[in-house]
């Protein structure tokens, strides 16, 4: 009898023929554990037809363990806030046609699938999670700790959904302000014309803010420099291997891989492809297969 398998599929974003394609190449069993590693959704040519494929899988009888990506993440508040305020809550908010598109095309079971993502998955060896891992995070909450974090610790944790960069260094941003006295009205034009303010009249009780950020920060998309890490280059192991999706490598043929960490997603939705990774019981390390997408439906790599 084969060993168990976890087969770890990178994002899908909406590609269901190359999603169907995939797992009949791996030859799916209900023995297995089927993996995704978040984004099933958006940007592609059927995100709706993914979710409710996936959803036909689960009620099958597959064992199906969705992570939750940023996209899932995204709609998920898409949805809340337009539950509370209807379509002039969601106006301004990005894609919202979209959104609303895909919510009227999904049934009750078919939300009840995006609504059980969890933020990782303990897979054999380590963990599959949508982004990364943060080097200041140093435990994994179980699901009812994460179940009964507040809204900003939630909104703290849920970095590791949206992580690329860290900062490669420690940094201090440190605003000094001063109180004057003596300030007559007549001498403002003066003084802000550029005229130097007399020492006399700054109090020597200067209000000092500091902000700090260590090494290993979270970066938002676009901020980070050419001294900021990926942060599986520094990643050190300590959940085991990580498999994660998010940043894609649409130029790749087989997985990208770091010393304790394995990318996944190869671009499918630009053109790419649609990789599994495949881990046994008791066997080191994972095969793959990646199947060729069959169009190009997004450009931009790195918009949320």
């Amino acid at each position: 009898m084969p060993a168990p398998r976890t087969i770890i599929v990178g994002d899908v974003h909406g590609m269901l023929v190359e999603l169907e394609a995939l797992l009949s190449a791996v030859e799916l069993t209900k023995d297995d554990v089927l993996v995704f590693l978040g984004d099933l959704i958006d940007k592609g040519p059927d995100s709706a037809g993914v979710v409710k494929y996936v959803n036909d899988l689960r009620k099958q009888g597959y064992n199906v363990v969705l992570v939750l990506g940023n996209h899932e993440d995204k709609f998920a508040r898409f949805r809340l806030a337009y539950e509370r305020g209807g379509e002039k809550a969601i106006s301004k908010m990005k894609d919202s046609t979209a959104l609303l598109a895909l919510l009227s095309a999904l049934w009750d079971a078919d939300l009840a699938l995006l609504d059980s993502a969890v933020p990782y998955a303990v897979v054999p060896g380590g963990i599959a999670v949508h982004g990364g891992i943060l080097p200041s995070l140093e435990t994994l909450p179980t699901m009812d700790e994460y179940a009964a974090m507040s809204k900003g610790e939630r909104e703290k944790f849920h970095r590791i959904l949206r992580l690329r960069h860290v900062t490669g260094k420690a940094t201090a941003k440190v605003t000094v302000e001063y109180d004057l006295v003596g300030f007559q009205r007549e001498d403002e034009e003066r003084w802000f014309a550029g005229t130097t303010i007399p020492d006399e009249i700054v109090t020597r009780s200067q209000i000092i803010k500091e902000q700090v950020r260590p090494k290993g920060s979270f970066i938002t998309l676009g901020n980070e420099g050419p001294d900021d890490p990926f942060w599986a280059n520094v990643y050190d192991g300590r959940f085991g291997h990580v498999y994660f999706g998010h940043s894609p490598y649409p130029d790749n043929v087989v997985p990208e891989q770091f010393p304790y960490a394995t990318g996944v997603d190869l671009g499918a939705v630009f053109g790419g492809r649609l990789c599994a990774a495949i881990v046994e019981e008791g066997v080191e390390g994972h095969s793959f297969v990646s199947l060729e997408a069959s169009g190009k439906f997004a450009t931009s790599f790195w918009e949320e």
